[in-house]
């Protein structure tokens, strides 16, 4: 689980403490051939992809922006080369759980419990996030994770990830990894979950809108997303990062009833908000150096929420997944 420093930025007209996208807010699936696949009839025309109700239950392949969690839209393009079947035959494709990412490639989400999963689309899928407003920030920063799955990848196949810079003078695209014309079984990324980085701090005061765009058509060719984040980038202090490595809160996710382990640290306060910046429940600890239970079970439904764990002098915040 990673610590998360809570910093100002903004989606338009809607304030935010973290702009991100974990997958963690709807429902995954573990897909399974014939009855848990992605389906999309149109194999002839470049469309908005639908969230899909298989038997398994509803497959996920956008959703809309709420508080902190960044919304996308994904779109098909059947025509490319590595076209035209698309979806018609169906497929592994949508928000998963950390059970399919451990049985399918061997490798659960880096953060959380769910990610999104890609494989043969027969064409190139587009994945649009909404734009992030960086004013307010002194050095914006993007970061994410993702892994590709070791195969025999063409040179038709690529992965590329870019970031539109609008709305100001500094007007441009920033490419963050494009594969387009190298074959991705020669560059080193596969298997393993990547971290993907770049300081936007040239860009304060645009906007920025992350495009992750992804060809293939294989079903052994399988991509997945995670963890990612727009953040202010400013720097942790040494005790910061002291609390931060002391602190642990398990079992995550969990059903409401949470330990926060403590190494020592004099404790003065917990506060859990939504992601929506609402504060949901406190404690106060009186600087306790113990570890501290709560059961959250009667107040919180299920959902992703944050639990800002403070010192007299610092604080720390967990991401905190209720089932």
């Amino acid at each position: 689980m990673k610590t998360k420093l809570l910093l100002l930025l903004l989606i338009p007209a809607i304030g935010l403490s973290q702009v991100g996208q974990g997958f963690e807010n709807t429902p995954g699936v573990s897909f399974f051939s014939g009855t848990c696949q992605y389906f999309d009839a149109d194999n002839v025309t470049v469309h908005e992809l639908a969230n899909y109700n298989a038997p398994c239950g509803l497959i996920y392949v956008t959703e809309s922006t709420s508080g902190a969690v960044l919304g996308y839209t994904t779109t098909l393009d059947p025509t490319t080369p590595n076209g035209p079947n698309g979806f018609s035959d169906g497929d592994f494709f949508g928000v998963g759980t950390a059970a399919f990412f451990t049985s399918e490639i061997a490798a659960a989400p880096p953060e959380g419990s769910q990610a999104f999963f890609m494989e043969d689309p027969d064409g190139t899928v587009t994945m649009s996030f909404d734009s992030v407003d960086l004013s307010g920030t002194s050095n914006p920063q993007f970061s994410m994770q993702y892994i590709l799955e070791a195969t025999s990848w063409e040179l038709d196949d690529f992965l590329r990830v870019t970031i539109s810079i609008t709305d100001c003078a500094s007007s441009t695209t920033v490419t963050v990894l494009d594969t387009a014309g190298q074959d991705i079984d020669n560059l080193g990324i596969e298997d393993v979950w990547n971290t993907l980085n770049s300081d936007l701090t040239a860009y304060v005061g645009c906007n920025a809108a992350l495009t992750i765009t992804f060809s293939s058509n294989s079903a052994a060719e399988e991509l997945g997303l995670d963890n990612i984040q727009f953040t202010a980038g400013m720097t942790l202090g040494a005790n910061e990062v002291q609390l931060a490595n002391s602190i642990s809160v398990s079992p995550n996710p969990s059903n409401g009833n949470i330990t926060v382990k403590n190494t020592g640290n004099a404790l003065e306060s917990i506060v859990v908000t939504d992601i929506n910046g609402r504060q949901v429940s406190r404690l106060n600890l009186n600087g306790t150096s113990e570890d501290v239970s709560i059961d959250l079970s009667n107040k919180l439904s299920s959902g992703l929420y944050f639990m800002t764990i403070s010192t007299d002098r610092e604080s720390t915040i967990k991401k905190v997944i209720i089932k």
